[in-house]
């Protein structure tokens, strides 16, 4: 019976509960993406690697499509060229994202 559920929560005094959102969360996104730049501004200017080299590696490493990786790269090309004016060495990387091997 409609309404059913919120007069058993305000009668046994639970509370009306909210809907939990469903979803990504936007800041772990935008952390993953932030890291996978820096991924591929290391592999492409560090290391030396060609486009097909690193879309290779960086999907083992993401478990990301090659597409989905080009087009995050894509939507965050300000932080690319920040990076690229920047010239960061090795150990910026190895500080901000210790957990990976650079």
């Amino acid at each position: 019976m409609r309404g059913h559920k919120v007069f058993k929560e305000i009668i046994k005094d639970i509370g009306i509960t909210k809907e939990k959102r469903k979803g990504r969360n936007n800041s772990l996104v935008d952390r993953r993406n932030e890291c996978l730049v820096a991924r591929y501004y290391y592999y492409a200017a560090i290391k030396n690697k060609c486009f097909e080299d690193i879309l290779r590696q960086m999907v083992t490493e993401f478990f990301l499509s090659p597409t989905t990786i080009s087009f995050i790269v894509r939507d965050n090309s300000e932080q690319l060229q920040f990076l690229k004016e920047k010239s960061p060495v090795v150990h910026f990387f190895q500080n901000r994202w210790p957990h990976l091997k650079w």
